[in-house]
């Protein structure tokens, strides 16, 4: 794939990568992120996308890379050269290395369903865990040598501790007969010698050697000639015993330079496993995804938005950029270039100054190569981006003052990269085209090179002030038009992406509402002219079509959702008819058979009595008496009379025109139902329900015969509600849903997951749960439940 590096900087590439190295958990991951390129070829992008789906699947489960606070990049520049020396330190590091790596590598192993990608990126990966052994058995957290390391290091420290024994011993014996002599009764260390402390006008009084003046200078440090030879052997010892230390420690790191390639293998997977960790963390943060891998000559961009303008990734923007730049929320962008017999591969937006055109460029240019390197786009699903061989990308000013070059001939230039460039599987980006020079000669070079563009192939996005440029562009036959929108009311942007028509530039627009002088706008405006006016008219007129055209789209887009929505909760309520039929027709027969039993024991039992009583004389009122007992609890019929239907009124008895269960009406807000039904609140769409009114018309004040819904076993709620993905308002509606049906299957308690991302979504959930009247109590979820990425729920009983 071919990139120059003023494309990679004009879309802001490796400010997106330094973001999404703030997520890294170690040197290593941090630096294989900021070198990420885009994928020389479609195999090695699948390959990409595979492991960056079973990272992710991984990392669901738990921490793959936990969080080295210390640089590991530089132990292997000291194994390699030997400066600076390798330190106890950097081998316990490189230690908790190879352990991370030998575990991910048994998660992968044992990962269930498999994960093929990473199972071939640990095929030729050594076992180092004995080189792991030996560092751990040898050295401590710290990095020094254990005093167990060998067993010569173990002789020579009893030893050591068997001279420091007798020499204590003996001069505490020096001590109580001199000490008259001495200015303290202690027993101080001085060059690895044990000593005491000989008074300074008792010098020459005593045998032994002097090893300087204490820092007061009353007195000196004294080794008496009878220990002398003690501490030799002593300082002897302390000396082998260093020697020994430094021996092991040598070893280890001689162990380590002979696996020095099996290191950096272990090391580079890790940093590749890091990667992957801090991109799935982007995901969750930007709410992004993987875009499918669209035909060539397709794009298609659903809900899009530029991840450095995420309010939720501020922070992380203060620390990689030194600023949080936009907090505000972000208009999603919706585009679509090819497809459809290769219809509107060329798209030419237009619109008014500061409306978004940029912005919208520069979303789809970095998105684009978000996908070729492998990463996840904050996108909504049935967002498409190929494979491309080429991106080209001009936007902003290309002046070098160094090299002498004005704005138009840098701009000349990189127009020169896009004609050599251009071609089947390229995506040009071209902002502000045709601007910088005469307008009638920039319009000219513009509308030759769309030309071209549209007949070499590829997909290409311009935005441009021309408007002859959007008109040729309009009767191309590979090319299209769009417009920023502008709200017909106000006359500020939407920053809203339509196809159709040309937008004007509205630059004296934009200048009124920044507050420039009236009167130097108003002798502007009256130099255009009525045929400038006239235009701008019918730009205004095209650009309220447009809006209300956008709107209507919204209102069709949402009634058709509503109307798949309803057709699901139909097609559910069927199949729950169905298996409630085949519930109560079991049901029934188990009953009927209960009953039949039942009444042939109490039978037996009557004809007995019968019997009794006709022997004792007794004759009136025995078959009366008998049937009384024997029908006391048959099951009796009641016909139920129709109901008229009446208005919904808050307090009013309901009745659900599908499934037929009854309740008090408690809440109505903008269409949607809360329900009383046996001391449960269900949910539900109003045009679901229907009033109930008794045979006066009016709605009947007494409570309505009691109903029981029953759910049977197969249709109990699932023990969780996975929401990781979702929006905040479609996920609560998901969640009341799922409530209402656990409250009905009468479980004490579910699990809510929810995820860790940026805590919105599990914030907005348990602020929800603390007001729901089905609800009551929640929790964090325990360690094996998910922690704080889950929310576990009790139900009222």
């Amino acid at each position: 794939m071919r990139m120059s590096a003023p494309t990679r900087a004009a879309l802001e590439l490796p400010a997106l990568l330094a973001v999404i190295a703030e997520l890294t958990a170690c040197d290593l991951g941090r630096r294989e992120i900021l070198d990420l390129a885009p994928s020389p070829d479609e195999t090695d992008l699948r390959r990409r996308r595979a492991l960056f789906e079973e990272v992710q699947r991984l990392v669901s489960l738990g921490v793959l890379v936990p969080f080295f606070e210390e640089p590991l990049g530089e132990i292997f520049t000291r194994l390699e050269t030997g400066r600076p020396p390798v330190t106890g330190l950097h081998l316990v590091r490189l230690a908790a290395l190879l352990r991370v790596t030998t575990e991910a590598v048994r998660q992968v192993r044992e990962a269930d369903p498999p994960c093929p990608a990473l199972a071939e990126e640990i095929t030729d990966l050594p076992d180092l865990r004995d080189l792991v052994r030996r560092i751990d058995k040898q050295l401590d957290r710290r990095g020094e040598v254990r005093d167990d390391a060998s067993p010569e290091l173990v002789k020579l420290r009893g030893r050591i501790r068997k001279l420091r024994d007798q020499i204590y011993g003996q001069l505490q014996g020096y001590i109580e007969t001199h000490g008259d002599n001495l200015s303290e009764d202690t027993v101080p260390m001085r060059g690895g010698r044990l000593l005491v402390t000989l008074q300074a006008g008792a010098k020459g009084r005593l045998a032994g050697l002097t090893h300087g003046r204490s820092g007061s200078g009353k007195s000196f440090y004294f080794e008496p000639l009878e220990v002398v030879e003690t501490n030799n052997n002593l300082q002897q010892s302390s000396e082998d015993e260093g020697a020994e230390r430094q021996r092991i420690l040598r070893l280890l790191v001689q162990d380590a330079r002979e696996n020095l390639s099996g290191l950096l293998q272990h090391a580079e997977f890790l940093a590749a496993l890091d990667a992957r960790q801090a991109a799935t963390r982007y995901a969750e943060r930007s709410q992004g995804r993987l875009a499918e891998l669209a035909p060539p000559g397709e794009l298609t961009l659903v809900d899009a938005r530029h991840p450095l303008l995420l309010p939720d990734l501020a922070e992380m923007r203060e620390r990689a950029l030194h600023h949080p730049g936009h907090r505000a929320a972000v208009v999603p962008l919706r585009l679509r270039l090819g497809g459809e017999h290769s219809k509107g591969r060329c798209l030419v937006v237009t619109g008014p100054n500061a409306g978004g055109k940029t912005v919208a460029l520069k979303t789809t240019g970095l998105l684009t190569l978000s996908h070729l390197c492998g990463l996840p786009v904050p996108a909504a699903a049935g967002t498409g981006i190929p494979f491309l061989q080429s991106v080209v990308a001009t936007v902003g000013d290309d002046q070098d003052l160094l090299t002498d070059r004005s704005t138009f001939s840098g701009r000349l230039l990189r127009l020169k990269e896009v004609w050599e460039e251009a071609g089947p599987g390229s995506l040009v980006l071209l902002d502000e085209l045709g601007s910088g020079t005469d307008p009638t000669e920039g319009t000219a070079l513009a509308i030759t090179l769309l030309e071209a563009l549209v007949e070499r192939g590829g997909l290409a996005l311009m935005t441009t002030h021309l408007v002859q440029l959007a008109a040729v562009a309009m009767e191309l036959p590979a090319a299209a038009c769009a417009a920023m929108e502008l709200n017909p009311n106000t006359g500020e942007p939407t920053f809203h992406l339509a196809p159709g028509p040309p937008g004007g530039s509205e630059a004296l627009t934009l200048a009124r509402r920044l507050g420039l002088p009236a009167a130097w706008l108003d002798a502007a405006e009256a130099r255009l002219g009525s045929e400038h006016r006239d235009l701008r008219r019918l730009l205004t007129e095209v650009e309220g079509l447009r809006h209300e055209l956008a709107e209507e789209r919204i209102r069709v887009s949402e009634e058709r959702e509503d109307a798949a929505k309803l057709r699901r909760r139909l097609e559910v309520a069927e199949a729950e008819i169905r298996e409630e039929r085949k519930t109560v027709g079991k049901r029934l027969k188990q009953d009927l058979e209960s009953f039949r039993q039942t009444t042939a024991r109490r039978l037996h039992d009557e004809v007995e009595r019968l019997r009794e009583a006709l022997e004792s004389g007794r004759r009136r009122g025995l078959a009366q008496e008998a049937a009384q007992r024997l029908f006391a609890e048959a099951p009796r019929f009641e016909e139920e009379t129709e109901e008229a239907e009446a208005p919904l009124r808050l307090g009013g008895a309901v009745r659900h025109r599908a499934l037929g269960w009854r309740g008090t009406l408690e809440k109505l807000d903008r269409g949607r139902a809360e329900v009383s039904v046996q001391g449960k609140r269900l949910r539900c769409s109003a045009d679901e329900l229907t009033g109930v009114e008794d045979g006066n018309g009016a709605t009947p004040k007494a409570k309505p015969r009691p109903t029981r819904v029953t759910v049977s076993a197969d249709q109990s709620a699932p023990e969780e509600l996975n929401l990781i993905g979702q929006r905040v308002e479609p996920a609560l509606d998901q969640l009341d849903d799922y409530l209402d049906r656990a409250l009905l299957s009468e479980s004490p308690a579910v699990r809510v997951i929810h995820g860790h991302g940026s805590g919105r979504l599990r914030k907005a959930i348990r602020e929800h749960l603390k007001n729901h009247p089905a609800v009551q109590g929640q929790r964090p979820g325990a360690p094996n439940e998910g922690g704080n990425g889950a929310t576990v729920v009790t139900l009222r009983a």
